[in-house]
C-alpha cells in the first residue's frame, strides 16, 4: 500500500474495515471524538481480540518510553498499537531523528498513531512525519460534513432526531462533534428513549431552555443575524454573563476580521475565538468592510465606558450595539 495524501476520513475508515491498515498514522486537528473513533476502528480491525494497546502522552511521559516500546521485540509476532499524543513535544533533535528513522522502516506488526491537537504544517517536524506516514486531518469538520458524522453516530446509538433540530444542535454546539453528540444524548434522555427529538418533543419539556455560549453570539454577529443575536444576548445576560466579557469577546472577533483585512490570514497567539469561529472568519469577512470594522471597534470602546459610567440599562446598550452591527443603523 502507498500512502494517500488526499483521502477523507470516511474513505480511510472504509479502507481500515477491509484490512488496508498502515503501520504509521499521523492525526492532526484536535477533534477528540474523531480521534477516539478512528483509534477504535484501528483497534477493532488490527488487534481484534488482542488488547495490546499502549497510550502515551509526551506532555507527561518520557520519550524514552516510546522508543523502548518501538524497539521491543515479540517472540510470537504479537500485534500491538501505540498511541502517542502531544507528539509535537518531542523536542530533542536526537529523538526526532530516531522517530523519523523508525517511520521510514516500521515494524509491520505494530501500528503507531502520532497525534497533534494542533494542525500546524509550519512546524517542520510535524510536516515531515505527516509526509512519511498516512496523514489524517481531524480538524472539526465544516457544518455539512459534521452533520453527516453526527447523524451516523446517533444512528449507531439508536437516537432519532429530525433535520431541523439537528441543524440547531450543530449551530449551537458545533465547536466539535463530541460537543454536539453529548448535547443530543442529554436531550434524548429527556424526551425518552425511542422518541424522536424534534420541536414538538422539546417544547413539551417543562422548564427547558436553550443554553447559549458567547461563541454563538460571535457566530451570529459574524453572520449579521440580528434576530438570533438578540435572543442569544438576552440568554447570556439572564445567565449572568458580565457585559464586559461580552464586549471583549465581540472585540476579539472584530480584531481578527480587521487583521484579515490587513493581510494577516493566520491568527497568532491567543485570539479569543474558538476553532469553529476561526474556520468561519472567511465567511464573516464578506459581511464587513475595513472602515466598518474600525468604526465598530471604536463603538465597542464607547459602549464599554458607558456601561461603567452611566445609569443606562446594560441590556439596552448592547441591544443598540447589535442593531448597529447587524443593520448598520445609528440607533
Amino acid at each position: 500500500m502507498s500512502y494517500n495524501k488526499k483521502i477523507t476520513l470516511g474513505q480511510e475508515i472504509r479502507r481500515i474495515r477491509v484490512g488496508e491498515i498502515f503501520p504509521v498514522y499521523t492525526l492532526y486537528g484536535g477533534d477528540p471524538f474523531l480521534e477516539d473513533y478512528f483509534i477504535n476502528e484501528i483497534q477493532s480491525s488490527f488487534l481484534k481480540n488482542n488488547n495490546s494497546k499502549i497510550n502515551l502522552s509526551l506532555d507527561q511521559d518520557l520519550p524514552q518510553l516510546l522508543f523502548e516500546e518501538l524497539s521491543a521485540i515479540s517472540l510470537f509476532e504479537e500485534k500491538r498499537m501505540i498511541i502517542v499524543r502531544e507528539i509535537k513535544k518531542l523536542r530533542a533533535q536526537m529523538g526526532r531523528k530516531e522517530l523519523i528513522q523508525y517511520i521510514q522502516s516500521p515494524n509491520r506488526n505494530l501500528v503507531l498513531i502520532l497525534i497533534s491537537e494542533e494542525y500546524d504544517m509550519k512546524n517542520t517536524f510535524l510536516k515531515q512525519i505527516s509526509s512519511l506516514s498516512e496523514f489524517v486531518d481531524l480538524r472539526p469538520p465544516f457544518k455539512d460534513e459534521m452533520k453527516k458524522w453526527v447523524r451516523y453516530i446517533l444512528k449507531s446509538k439508536d437516537i432519532r432526531i429530525d433535520d431541523s433540530s439537528l441543524d440547531t444542535y450543530v449551530e449551537l454546539y458545533g465547536d466539535s462533534i463530541a460537543h454536539v453528540i453529548n448535547e443530543v444524548e442529554k436531550m434524548s434522555l429527556n424526551v425518552g428513549i425511542g422518541n424522536e427529538i424534534n420541536n414538538k418533543t422539546i417544547n413539551q419539556l417543562d422548564g427547558y431552555d436553550k443554553v447559549f455560549h458567547i461563541w454563538n453570539l460571535q457566530d451570529n454577529i459574524g453572520k449579521k443575524n440580528l434576530q438570533l443575536s438578540l435572543v442569544i444576548l438576552k440568554s447570556l445576560l439572564i445567565d449572568g454573563t458580565n457585559i464586559t466579557r461580552i464586549i471583549v469577546n465581540i472585540v476579539f472577533l472584530f480584531q481578527q476580521l480587521l487583521w484579515r483585512k490587513m493581510g494577516r490570514r493566520n491568527p497568532i497567539g491567543y485570539t479569543g475565538i474558538n476553532k469553529i469561529i476561526t474556520s468561519r472568519l472567511k465567511d464573516y469577512d464578506r459581511n464587513y468592510s475595513y472602515l466598518e470594522l474600525k468604526d465598530l471597534l471604536q463603538e465597542l470602546r464607547k459602549i464599554d465606558l458607558l456601561s461603567k459610567s452611566s445609569s443606562l440599562k446594560q441590556d439596552s446598550l448592547l441591544e443598540i450595539l447589535l442593531i448597529k452591527i447587524c443593520q448598520g443603523i445609528n440607533a
